[in-house]
This record gives structure tokens, C-alpha cells and sequence, in this order.
């Protein structure tokens, strides 16, 4: 579990050029996705929030097609929310990873999606986990992943200095040397980054530091 899977969707061009990345730490589990809404050669906006909250304990970062990355998370959403009312309990994390993947297996020759996607959560007596789902519908669940053609750059980073107790500041530093390595280095410009957090008080937005 401690490997980085590569993005098995790279030779998808929409799915490529959106960066998702994402790993456990002490306590807590950080996502991070670029802000970039763009099309062929047109770049709409580098405003773009990637990470959608399922509830109060759970993110779910997608990238991919357009279309498809607002339909199937908005249908994943509203049928856990569905579930919890229906049954006076939200799905654990390791339960929404099976749903979503069960939901994308079903799909794959119906009404397929191109969509990969990381999920992190945290539970009471579990503590946080991340799982890393891709639009074929393979799920894993992992301590650090990343999907996106700027995962390539920043596997060798997460396999150096990823540790299990890593505190929140030292996971944020991580990230700004991923961010710094994925704009160094890839030629798609990533001006902006989006980071959310979920531990045991719930998600949270962070800010970067100047």
C-alpha cells in the first residue's frame, strides 16, 4: 500500500491534463487538485474547484471529462446522502469506495464515464484513508496516489519523504514541492491549486501560503 499508482488514464487527454493528488498523514487526510477548467487548446478558467464534499467526512476529487466529472460525483453524492437518511448512518469510507467503484463497474458498458477520481475520508476507530479509483472502475486503497499526467512528476517526491506520521504542516510542505516540481516541470501551466482536509473535526479548505 505504500506504492503510487501511475494514472492508467494518461492516454485519455482529458483525464491527463487534470492533476489530482492525495495521501494519508497523522491524523488526517490532504487532496489537492489543480484549478485549471480547459478544453483542447482553450484554458476557461483557473478557478475551478475539483474536490467535491460527499459529507461531513469525505472528498472526493475528480478529473476527466467536464461533463462527465459534474454528472457521476453529483449522482455518488445524492445517493449516500439518500442512504444516510434512509438509514440514520453515513457509509464509512472504505464503503463509499466500494459503492463508487460498484456504481463505475456497472456502468463500464452502459453508460461508461471517464472520470478517475481519489477518495479520502476519515472514521471514528479507523482514522483517515485514501482510496484511488480510475475510470475503469479498479479501486485501491493506498497511502499516497495521484492521478493526472503531473502525477508523474511528483511519484519519486511521495516515495522520498511520504511518511505515515507526517503532521499537517509538513504534509502541506510536501505538497508545495509537488506543486513546485508539477510547474517547473510539466508543460501545461498550473497557476492554481485547490487543498482540502478531513480529520476527525470534519473537511476543511486550506489556503496556500503566499
Amino acid at each position: 500500500s505504500h506504492r503510487c499508482l501511475d494514472n492508467r488514464a494518461a492516454a485519455l487527454g482529458s483525464t491527463g491534463m487534470d492533476f489530482l493528488i492525495g495521501f494519508t498523514g497523522k491524523d488526517y487526510a490532504i487532496i489537492a487538485a489543480d484549478a485549471n477548467a480547459a478544453r483542447s487548446i482553450m484554458v476557461y478558467s483557473q478557478q475551478l474547484d475539483k474536490i467535491r464534499e460527499l459529507d461531513s467526512h469525505k472528498l472526493l476529487a475528480v478529473g476527466g471529462d467536464a461533463a462527465d466529472c459534474i454528472q457521476e460525483p453529483e449522482y455518488i453524492q445524492k445517493n449516500m446522502t439518500l442512504y444516510a437518511m434512509r438509514n440514520g448512518v453515513q457509509l464509512t469510507t472504505h464503503a463509499a469506495a466500494n459503492y463508487i467503484r460498484g456504481e463505475k463497474s456497472y456502468n463500464l458498458r452502459r453508460a461508461m464515464s471517464q472520470v478517475d477520481m481519489l477518495l479520502v475520508g476519515y472514521d471514528e476507530g479507523v482514522g483517515p484513508s485514501l482510496y484511488f479509483l480510475d475510470y475503469l472502475a479498479s479501486m485501491q486503497k493506498l497511502d499516497y496516489a495521484s492521478h493526472g499526467y503531473g502525477g508523474f512528476f511528483c511519484n519519486s517526491l511521495l516515495d522520498t519523504h511520504w511518511r505515515a506520521d507526517l503532521t499537517e504542516e509538513q504534509g502541506l510542505e510536501l505538497l508545495e514541492r509537488c506543486f513546485k516540481e508539477v510547474q517547473t516541470r510539466f508543460m501545461i501551466s498550473m497557476p492554481n491549486f485547490t487543498i482540502k482536509v478531513v480529520d476527525k473535526n470534519g473537511v476543511r479548505t486550506v489556503e496556500r501560503k503566499s
